[in-house]
């Protein structure tokens, strides 16, 4: 193993700290519930356009089953019910993880209450249209063909329908979807074929003396795999398994607190839950760090050259063809 490499693998190590993964974890904390105060604001004023963006992100920052509940009350507020059925629908199996009835109750009193308000798209085939390799796409998301046939609760406004498949013309349509309980429907029809595509002759290259082209080398370039990538993977696959199972434990701590707020020793267990979660962090920063040096390793491994046995090669030339045959026997 070269120094350089060396080198590389202690870095993986270096970064396998767990300090600087924890204060990130904290800004992350923050900075969501800043969101989250800023969005409540916003919502309580009325500015729902504002709010809605605010949740969101508060939430990808550090999902919350409040969080989430509240960014489905923005959403409806917004008049995007089928986004909002969804979340209360998200929020309630949530709660019900958690262990709070009182919020899987209010989730899914609030979705049953949307359902009947829900605008709905459905998808149909016309005769003659059925094709196995059929990709349908819903605003650019892939759907499957499962999905034809039955009314998809969307939001209100323009969707655009696209339909694809090998060999065919791709097909498309835009439809506009009310506010409250709209019914649209969309016939995709057979798809057209597509003209085939003009494929360039294979073009000769002429040999450059004589009636043959020049023979081969008798060297062959072979790029052997060093010790250094197998060290460095084995040490991102340890990474990766201490991730998998200090994540597990994070969770079983984050749940005992969560249960257990207000017991005497809720702060200390607050504290176990985060230092487990510190360190899954770490972790899984250390996995993707290694994952990048085995890769760089790999890729930059130096090529060493090998004599050839015996190689046939064919070749061409303008006034005729053969093979070419080198090394040694």
């Amino acid at each position: 193993m070269t120094c350089r490499s060396y080198a590389l693998v202690a870095l993986v190590l270096g970064l396998a700290l767990p300090a600087p993964v924890a204060a990130q974890t904290e800004t992350r904390a923050a900075v969501a519930e800043a969101l989250y105060r800023q969005a409540r604001d916003l919502m309580a004023a009325g500015k729902y356009d504002a709010a809605c963006p605010k949740f969101a992100e508060s939430q990808r920052l550090d999902p919350a089953t409040g969080t989430l509940l509240n960014l489905a009350a923005c959403h409806e507020k917004q008049g995007r019910l089928a986004t909002a059925w969804l979340e209360y629908s998200d929020a309630q199996m949530a709660a019900r993880r958690d262990a709070r009835e009182d919020r899987v109750e209010y989730a899914r009193t609030r979705a049953h209450e949307l359902e009947p308000k829900l605008s709905r798209l459905t998808l149909s085939l016309a005769n003659g249209a059925d094709d196995t390799a059929l990709n349908i796409e819903l605003d650019g998301a892939s759907l499957g063909r499962a999905v034809l046939g039955a009314p998809t609760p969307v939001d209100p406004g323009l969707h655009t329908v696209r339909v694809s498949a090998p060999g065919k013309k791709p097909w498309s349509a835009s439809v506009q979807i009310g506010a409250s309980a709209d019914q649209q429907s969309v016939i995709i029809p057979a798809l057209e074929a597509a003209p085939p595509e003009a494929v360039a002759p294979a073009k000769v290259e002429p040999a450059s003396t004589g009636s043959s082209s020049a023979p081969p080398s008798d060297e062959l370039m072979t790029r052997p795999v060093p010790s250094s990538v197998y060290v460095a993977a084995g040490m991102t696959l340890a990474f990766a398994a201490g991730a998998g199972v200090s994540g597990l434990a994070y969770l079983s701590k984050r749940d005992d607190y969560d249960q257990r707020k207000l017991e005497p020793d809720a702060e200390a267990r607050r504290k176990s839950a985060l230092r487990y979660g510190y360190l899954n962090a770490g972790l899984w920063a250390a996995t993707a760090v290694g994952a990048g040096v085995t890769t760089y390793l790999y890729v930059t491994r130096p090529a060493r050259a090998t004599s050839a046995s015996a190689r046939v090669l064919p070749w061409a030339a303008p006034d005729g063809g053969g093979l070419s045959v080198s090394g040694g026997f």
